[in-house]
């Protein structure tokens, strides 16, 4: 029997989180292509397991993407490669090789994973069934573009041979159905619930409850029938849709080229030059920002500082777009994303001053769960009622 996976997929510019059968996977969204294996001694194929998307190397075989060997995410950052990733502002998503073989390499490592769990051993071969939902960047998420991303993921088999030291596991992959959806959009569903359906507390909502004096143990649904502006910001691309409870209003489309990918590679000359490197790829400058106590940490910041700022200030300028097309008939402007961490002493002030001014609460997401919230959201649409009903008028049409 095939393994029946769901999966909520939010490849970003420079992180993939994706959340596979309940499982959350954080990598650089990077892979290399390699002409062989980097190991010429014999591995016990079980040590490969628990550790395994951090050590991801697989051979592809999809109608999809260009058949090979790849290093992925964490793997192909520290191999000293050359690596393929999303030049921000320029590359379409739906068009690339990278969204396509990250994500089927790490469905199959689950696979394997799973299979491992389940019976103490490693298999020869795997089958999976998934059902997926992933987005496009409101800039680029069109019927059109949609219905391309789609049809890639669910236009015939994908093969994963993922290496386990010598040995492979031989996985198929076969996408029942994937919706494609305006990033930023499914989080009102993590907003509101938790995995289970339930509506979500927690810390997530401590912060936010205090500085408006509202109950001290708040939960997600306090959320369901608000109007939200969303300021999701990511590496290249920040996106400003409007919800009204669960629904996505469409006359409200809006995206810009801003985000925190932009002040890095503003800054990525001097931080380059500051720690005696010729180059180092944008990912490297990304997750230095991520460790406080990497040597490289207070330089990394201190390049940043002034892009940052001016990323913040067209952010605004954005923001404010948004709310005069809506007359200002917003309740909360929440900010989340893997950007947002790093803009918040810029953004913050900001936008609190806006928000008081305009009458609006400001939900600026902890840090903790700012990141995944695409993820999470993705993860809880796709399991829900709406998913089930696109899916079946799509194969009721075929």
């Amino acid at each position: 029997m095939p393994y029946h996976f769901f999966v909520g997929n939010d490849n970003g510019n420079s992180e993939h989180d994706i959340v596979i059968d309940g499982r959350l996977i954080r990598q650089p969204n990077v892979f290399c292509a390699v002409d062989k294996l980097p190991w010429s001694d014999e591995q016990a194929p079980e040590s490969f397991i628990r550790h395994l998307q951090d050590q991801l190397i697989v051979t592809i075989d999809s109608p999809s993407a260009r058949p090979g060997m790849y290093y992925i995410g964490q793997f192909a950052l520290e191999s000293g490669e050359l690596l393929d990733t999303m030049q921000i502002g320029i590359d379409q998503k739906s068009d690339m090789d990278l969204p396509i073989v990250n994500t089927i390499a790490h469905i199959a490592a689950v696979a394997v994973q799973k299979a491992y769990e389940e019976d103490k051993a490693i298999p020869e071969q795997i089958e999976v069934l998934a059902d997926m939902a992933t987005a496009l960047p409101v800039t680029q998420h069109s019927d059109e573009t949609a219905a391309k991303f789609e049809r890639r993921f669910m236009d015939g088999t994908h093969r994963v041979t993922v290496h386990l030291g010598k040995q492979r596991v031989a996985v198929s992959i076969v996408f029942d159905y994937t919706k494609v959806v305006p990033e930023a959009t499914p989080v009102t569903f993590a907003l509101q619930k938790n995995a289970d359906g339930e509506w979500r507390t927690g810390e997530m909502y401590k912060e936010f409850a205090a500085v408006y004096g509202l109950d001290p143990n708040l939960s997600g649904s306090y959320f369901k029938d608000k109007r939200i502006l969303h300021v999701d910001i990511g590496d290249g691309s920040t996106e400003y849709p409007i919800t009204e409870g669960n629904k996505f209003l469409r006359q409200f489309v809006h995206g810009s080229h801003h985000g925190a990918g932009y002040a890095i590679e503003e800054a990525l000359d001097e931080f380059n030059r500051l720690i005696h490197l010729p180059d180092s790829p944008r990912q490297f400058f990304s997750d230095v920002l991520k460790n406080p106590k990497h040597k490289y940490y207070a330089r990394a910041m201190k390049t940043l500082s002034r892009p940052l700022e001016g990323q913040a200030k067209q952010i605004v300028q954005n923001i404010r777009k948004q709310l005069t097309k809506a007359r200002n008939a917003i309740d909360i402007i929440c900010v989340y994303g893997g950007g947002s961490i790093l803009m918040r002493p810029n953004l913050y002030p900001l936008l609190k001053a806006l928000c008081d001014e305009r009458e609006i609460k400001l939900f600026y997401v902890p840090a903790p769960y700012a990141i995944t919230m695409n993820a999470e959201g993705l993860d809880a649409f796709v399991r829900g009622k709406i998913y089930d009903a696109l899916k079946n008028k799509a194969k009721q049409a075929v």
